[in-house]
């Protein structure tokens, strides 16, 4: 299980023994400093995934190391 915690908000992370990755349910974090955190991941070796499914938002998708999709949406255009 892993905690992850900013202001009063809580993500709780954790894997069933019989475990396989979610392909549609994921959570999205609205972030600042979008493409600096994706230069960072890039830099890490982490894809990101970049989508304009919804006109004027930018996000995109990463995965985590079991296989779980997350998205990442920028906090201003």
């Amino acid at each position: 299980m892993v905690r992850f915690r900013c202001c009063a908000q809580e993500l709780h992370v954790g894997i069933e023994e019989q475990f396989a990755p979610a392909a549609k349910a994921h959570p999205a974090f609205r972030v600042d400093g979008y493409d600096k955190l994706r230069a960072r991941l890039a830099e890490a070796g982490v894809e990101t995934r970049p989508d304009d499914a919804i006109p004027g938002v930018r996000r995109c998708y990463v995965t985590d190391p079991w296989g779980n999709r997350i998205e990442l949406v920028a906090a201003s255009a």
